[in-house]
């Protein structure tokens, strides 16, 4: 019973130092610091990456475009970044008695532990498109560039820009107001999903007289599991208004101008969608 006991408490060791009993960290290596960074060069480069494409239609030096139909349109960004992290224990242990070597009996006994933890952070941002032609293109010296959401093309302008052609062409009528149609928008969407999962395992084993620990199965097994997800919804805009109070009780009314109905309905269905994907994937059980 003492070399159970053993088992027990390197195993308890083991799981209370790795993942799924504290809140995950938003980046792989170093502090905080590091954590910060990494946010903040995801969100400038996915903020670029929507100003270049917008640059790019409009100023495109093989087509120059002084009109299109996203001239009164606006962008949403919705930015997700989840972390999963996922750990288990199963110490075996087989007892074998002290009886000739000839003896069929043993007793062997095994228990398991896991813990999973899940942060998901979000950010949004909405531009609209007469904003993006303002500011121009980004400093292409300024961007991050690397892996995931840190790409230099995650491949909006190809999208934008096959759906200006059909427009140009005429197959595709996007300025025409579809509200009274059968789906009743006019919107486009691009979403951009990465799924890394990282997973380990050690099995340390003990063979002594009469007991024998761990021959078989995993001691302790760790996964962490990153989804970067950006949704970009383009549709028209709409003027809303929004009255404000001073101290001495007058009201102004202003008018913001903002997503449409259709344009908010579809990025609220792409998030819900998203949402329901992570929470199931979250669901699965750890190697």
């Amino acid at each position: 019973m003492s070399a159970m006991r053993v088992v027990a408490f390197v195993s308890a060791s083991l799981l209370g130092g790795g993942c799924g009993l504290y809140v995950p960290e938003i980046q792989d290596f170093g502090d905080q610091t590091k954590g910060q960074q990494l946010v903040q060069s995801i969100i400038y480069n996915v903020t670029c990456e929507v100003q270049d494409a917008i640059d790019g239609i409009y100023n495109n030096p093989d087509h120059r475009r002084t009109s299109t139909f996203l001239d009164t349109w606006g962008v949403q960004i919705n930015l997700s970044l989840q972390v999963d992290e996922k750990s288990s224990a199963n110490p075996v242990v087989n007892w074998l008695p002290p009886s000739p070597a000839s003896a069929v009996f043993n007793l062997a006994g095994g228990g398991t532990l896991s813990a999973d933890a899940t942060r998901q952070d979000k950010t949004n941002s909405y531009f609209t498109v007469a904003e993006l032609k303002q500011l121009g293109p980004c400093d292409k010296r300024n961007r991050p560039g690397g892996l995931l959401l840190m790409q230099s093309d995650l491949a909006l302008y190809e999208w934008l820009n096959a759906n200006v052609i059909a427009a140009d062409t005429h197959k595709i009528q996007y300025s025409k107001d579809y509200s009274d149609g059968p789906f009743k928008t006019n919107v486009l969407s691009h979403e951009v999903k990465f799924d890394i999962t990282n997973t380990g395992n050690i099995t340390p084993g003990w063979k002594l007289s009469r007991v024998m620990v761990n021959q078989s199965g995993n001691l302790f097994s760790a996964t962490r599991d990153r989804t970067n997800d950006l949704i970009i919804t383009l549709g028209p805009t709409t003027l809303t208004p929004k009255v404000t109070q001073d101290k001495n009780g007058n009201r102004t009314t202003i008018w913001i101008l903002g997503p449409s109905d259709d344009a908010y309905t579809a990025a609220l269905t792409s998030l819900m969608g998203l949402a329901v994907s992570n929470a199931n994937k979250s669901t699965w059980p750890p190697p």
